[in-house]
C-alpha cells in the first residue's frame, strides 16, 4: 500500500483545492525573499506549492518519493510554460551535490521520516552555512482526544467529480501514545452517481509527532538553531502546548 500512487496520486490535488489557497504560501514567500538563493522543497508532490512559487521567481527545485506525482507535477508546469528541476528519491538519503540556502519542508512532510532526528543531521549536511530549513508539523489532538473513532473507517472528505460521480476519502488510525506514533489508512473512491464504488485505492500512513519543545531539542541536536516559531499558520498565535500546528524557521 504504497503513498501518493494511483488513485490517491489522481486526487490529491482535487482534496486539497477543497481547503483553499494553501495556507503555507505566504510564509515561504517571506522565507525565501529573506534568504535570496537556490531552494530544495522535499516532498513536493504534484507542485502545489512549487508552481506557485516558480511562477513568483524563485529558484526552488523539489524533491519527491512518487514517480506519479512528480508526472502530475510535469503536466501541470507543462501547463503553466514551467520547467522545474525535479528530483525522484528518498529524502532521508537524498543528495545530488548540490548545497541549497533553504530547505522547505511544509505539509508535516518531516513526520513521515521513520527517524526524524536522522532525517534533520541529514538535511544539515545539504544547506549551505548559514542556510535555513522551514518545516510544519501537527499535534493528532483529534485522535488524541478520541474525536475520531480510533480503528474504524470514518469519512474524511467528499467532493463532486465528473459527471455526476462523488470521489471519497475515508481513513482509518491506530496510535501508539508511548512511541507517539500515528497510523493511518487512506482509502480513496470514486464513487458513480448510483453511489456504487468504481475504483478504490488503500495507502498507508505512518507519523511521528513531538511537542514545540521537542522538536527545538530535535534541531538543536541536528546543529540547527530555531530563529521563529508560529501556530496554526498565526503569526498572532503564541506556540504553547495547546498549538496543534508548529511552523519553524532555524538556522544551519
Amino acid at each position: 500500500m504504497s503513498a501518493y500512487t494511483s488513485l490517491e496520486a489522481l486526487l490529491h490535488d482535487a482534496f486539497w483545492a477543497e481547503e483553499g489557497e494553501p495556507a503555507e504560501l505566504p510564509f515561504l514567500v517571506d522565507l525565501l525573499r529573506e534568504h535570496p538563493g537556490l531552494s530544495l522543497e522535499v516532498g513536493c508532490g504534484s507542485g502545489r506549492l512549487l508552481l506557485p512559487l516558480l511562477q513568483k521567481g524563485y529558484q526552488v527545485e523539489g524533491l519527491e518519493l512518487s514517480a506519479e506525482m512528480l508526472e502530475l507535477c510535469r503536466r501541470s508546469a507543462a501547463d503553466l510554460s514551467l520547467e522545474p528541476v525535479l528530483h525522484e528519491g528518498d529524502m532521508t538519503v537524498f543528495d545530488s551535490g548540490q548545497r541549497y540556502q533553504s530547505l522547505l519542508l511544509p505539509a508535516f512532510t518531516l513526520q513521515l521520516a521513520a527517524d526524524p532526528a536522522a532525517a534533520l543531521k541529514h538535511f544539515h549536511t545539504l544547506l549551505e552555512p548559514g542556510g535555513v530549513i522551514y518545516l510544519s508539523v501537527f499535534i493528532p489532538f483529534a485522535e488524541l482526544h478520541k474525536e475520531l473513532p480510533e480503528g474504524e473507517w470514518y469519512e474524511d472528505h467528499r467532493i463532486p467529480w465528473t459527471e455526476g460521480r462523488s470521489a471519497v476519502i475515508d481513513t482509518r488510525h491506530r496510535l501508539n501514545r508511548k512511541e507517539r506514533i500515528l497510523e493511518r489508512e487512506h482509502r480513496y473512491r470514486l464513487l458513480a452517481s448510483d453511489g456504487s464504488v468504481e475504483t478504490e485505492h488503500v495507502s498507508q500512513q505512518t507519523l511521528r509527532w513531538f511537542t514545540a519543545r521537542q522538536l527545538h531539542g530535535l534541531l538543536m541536536k541536528a546543529g540547527f538553531e530555531p530563529l521563529h516559531a508560529l501556530a496554526d499558520f498565526d503569526p498572532e498565535v503564541p506556540v504553547n502546548e495547546e498549538a496543534q500546528i508548529i511552523t519553524v524557521v532555524a538556522q544551519k
